[in-house]
């Protein structure tokens, strides 16, 4: 069952007379009580939690909260503080917001002019300073008696926490914050952006301002577009004043294009409050690529009406995986880290050291702490442009977050794509925060297994969900109701079905796991023929199977779709099948697991230990690895991506596995292929996204051992299985790929 996880109140309080004080859900408190004249409700954030103990039930707040109009918030009855080690943090970072009307604008209170508290022991008082709520430049420390008011009489803290060290529980009885009311109100309502930049910056405007407008934001967005498009270029366009420019703004969901433009005339065609500048991303790690920043900034300072900001917009290193026809990635090794590196370095050395931008937006430094997470490398969409839903988010909310200077963990984004959901906005607000706090590093994120992470799964058992990638089940389909579709063009490509299973073998109290950013459909049919309705799409990270689930239901299957239904696998994110075939995982109680046969990856045949000895190995020493089936095939001397349109049934022949890479070195010096009698494979290969020529032979023997060449001088490797007969391969995949098992090195 899920983990008790124990959030933090969140304080939102006003200086005016539409006040309004919001906590995390505490379920005894009346949402429509008003406490002292002042009305309050109630808000859930779940990224903002006591993390005191490894007990965090220990600390849960409760009590009354009230207010008074004259810049004072009063909580009473917090209960018990038993914190002997750790940090008590009662206020998140100690910013104290005020909800100032219905679509959610929020001024931040700027001035926290004294704390006291009322209880049975002294506290350690910890405050301090820093650079727009960023950079903490100095801190201290002070005791802080029960009954003690302590005044901040120099300056305002940026923010504050308390402690306790000592031996015994500290009952707080009361917690008074005196403030002043000096508003700093942001966000400021129409705004004027513009970005200088390329497709880049095309990923940042597509859902900011959708972001911007959740946040209460009146923003008005614009890129002067050239794709690819280099700081050089940029200046010698505006030098020439080259009408090569494409303006682009996002009218809702749609695209509004104004072409034929020069820089100069996009600069002139509005009073910008903002303007900011990046480098194309096949430069933006090199040193002498930036000579002319400077001078571009300065011609645009000539025109720019008004007096607007300048900002830098940092962007990112590509895939691990990317290579492209022309190279960009070779200059970095093929190495993402050492191009992340490579941008860090050029932006101290090149343009921080010019002290012409007032704020940077770390763009490039939040999308590498995002890789850190469950979502790993998952959130482009050709290798270097973010994906229409994930990354083009992540750019969105730190792009707004860095301009205005807001926490979204205390003022949380009401808008969220269809396909992401709020525990990827909870790691999307880790990322940036952690990029703010850290622009020169990677910051590891404390969600490497997502939702599955607050899970305690120890008396579960994973099973083989039965993923079998380019099919699914159409439940009113008159003649294939009960099959997997592999053979419908243009939408076989999109699906990746799983095991269509009964209660027996899908037991109520399962969880099923669904990755970030796909849907899925649970089919569902009250009996074995063609039902007269379908299950509705979702979206869910997680799904407990409960006696709804089933009820009156004799078959359910998943159909996985990622967000959009594009096609899995296309000329560049065929690694989608990965994501599926790591992120869908089912678990069932232990106590239901009679009859079942737990997931193995590295289950190993006992016919295959003689084979092992006969070719003086033990097999001990190998991991059997997971082959994951997709039906179709590759063909490198023609296409990169999977063949699986069916239209002259070569693919009904063929069983594909997902591809694998050297560079994260998948199949190792060594590796072992085992191939049963009358099965063969052939391992399409590719240098880059370019077709490979000549394509290998068929393989058809017993026991195959991969040499130092096999995976080296190669960036990606797939195996396409098939009968020597040439024989169709029916609806069992997942039976035929077991025909070739492939082990590797330990």
């Amino acid at each position: 069952m899920k983990k008790n996880v124990v959030p933090i109140a969140l304080i939102i309080i006003s200086c005016s007379l539409l006040t309004a004080i919001s906590l995390l859900n505490i379920a005894q408190i009346n949402p429509n009580k008003v406490y002292g004249n002042t009305p309050y409700t109630l808000l859930l954030n779940d990224s903002q939690r006591i993390t005191t103990s490894s007990e965090p039930s220990e600390n849960e707040i409760s009590g009354n909260v009230y207010t008074t109009m004259n810049n004072q918030i009063t909580l009473s009855g917090l209960g018990v503080v038993n914190n002997n080690s750790g940090w008590q943090t009662l206020l998140p970072q100690g910013y104290i917001y005020n909800l100032v009307s219905n679509i959610g604008n929020n001024n931040k209170i700027s001035g926290i002019k004294s704390i006291q508290y009322l209880g049975n022991n002294s506290l350690e008082l910890h405050y301090g300073y820093s650079i727009n709520n960023e950079e903490i430049l100095y801190s201290f420390s002070e005791t802080l008696a029960a009954n003690m008011e302590y005044e901040f009489e120099d300056e305002f803290p940026s923010y504050f926490y308390l402690k306790n060290n000592n031996n015994t529980n500290v009952n707080i009885n009361e917690l008074i914050i005196k403030y002043s009311c000096n508003e700093e109100k942001y966000p400021r309502n129409n705004l004027k952006v513009l970005m200088i930049g390329n497709s880049f910056a095309d990923d940042t405007v597509y859902y900011s301002e959708r972001v911007a407008s959740s946040l209460g934001i009146d923003l008005e967005l614009h890129d002067a577009y050239i794709g690819g498009c280099t700081l050089n270029t940029h200046y010698s366009n505006i030098l020439s004043n080259s009408a090569s420019y494409s303006m682009r703004s996002m009218n809702g969901a749609s695209w509004v294009y104004r072409n034929d433009m020069s820089l100069s005339d996009i600069v002139t065609s509005n009073t910008w409050d903002i303007i900011t500048f990046q480098q194309a991303s096949a430069e933006v790690g090199r040193h002498d690529s930036f000579s002319n920043l400077e001078n571009l900034v300065n011609e645009v300072k000539s025109i720019a009406t008004g007096n607007p900001k300048y900002y830098w917009h940092q962007t990112w290193a590509y895939d691990k995986s990317y290579s492209d026809w022309y190279d960009y990635f070779s200059y970095f090794d093929n190495n993402q880290e050492t191009m992340f590196n490579a941008i860090v370095d050029c932006y101290n050395d090149e343009v921080a050291s010019l002290n012409i931008f007032e704020k940077t937006i770390f763009a490039g430094t939040a999308v590498q702490n995002l890789r850190t997470s469950y979502m790993k490398d998952t959130f482009s969409r050709d290798g270097k442009h973010m994906s229409t839903v994930h990354g083009r988010y992540l750019l969105a909310c730190n792009f707004i977050s860095t301009i205005f200077g807001i926490d979204l963990d205390l003022s949380p984004v009401q808008f969220i794509p269809e396909g992401a959901n709020q525990s990827f906005l909870k790691v999307v607000n880790e990322s940036i925060r952690n990029a703010r706090e850290h622009p020169n590093s990677i910051t590891n994120s404390v969600y490497p297994n997502g939702i599955i992470g607050e899970y305690d799964l120890f008396n579960y058992t994973e099973i083989d969900a039965g993923l079998v990638g380019c099919s699914y089940y159409y439940s009113q389909d008159g003649s294939n109701y009960n099959k997997r579709i592999n053979n419908t063009k243009d939408t076989s490509n999109k699906f990746t079905s799983t095991y269509r299973f009964t209660e027996d073998t899908l037991p109520v109290g399962s969880l099923v796991f669904i990755p970030e950013g796909f849907g899925y459909r649970p089919e569902a049919w009250v009996d074995d023929a063609p039902q007269s309705f379908r299950m509705d799409e979702a979206y869910d990270n997680v799904l407990e199977v409960t006696e709804d689930f089933w009820d009156g239901y004799q078959y359910r299957v998943f159909n996985i779709f990622k967000a959009g239904k594009t096609p899995l696998s296309d000329q560049y994110v065929d690694e989608q099948y990965d994501q599926i075939f790591d992120g869908f995982r089912i678990f069932v109680p232990n106590n239901k697991m009679a009859g079942l046969t737990p997931k193995s990856n590295n289950s190993k045949y006992e016919d295959d230990k003689s084979l092992f000895t006969s070719n003086g190995l033990d097999i001990d020493d190998y991991q059997r690895i997971h082959l994951d089936p997709i039906t179709g095939f590759y063909k490198c001397d023609e296409l990169y991506y999977l063949l699986n349109k069916y239209v002259d049934d070569t693919a009904k022949k063929f069983i594909c596995t997902r591809p694998f890479y050297s560079v994260s070195n998948d199949l190792p010096e060594g590796t072992v292929i085992i191939t049963d009698s009358g099965y063969q494979w052939r391992s399409d290969c590719w240098t880059s996204h370019e077709t490979y020529s000549p394509r290998p032979d068929n393989v058809s023997s017993n026991f195959y051992i991969t040499n130092s060449s096999f995976m080296s001088s190669f960036r990606r490797r797939t195996f396409n299985i098939s009968k020597t007969n040439s024989s169709y391969v029916g609806q069992q995949a997942i039976d035929f790929v077991n025909h070739v098992r492939i082990y590797k090195p330990i």
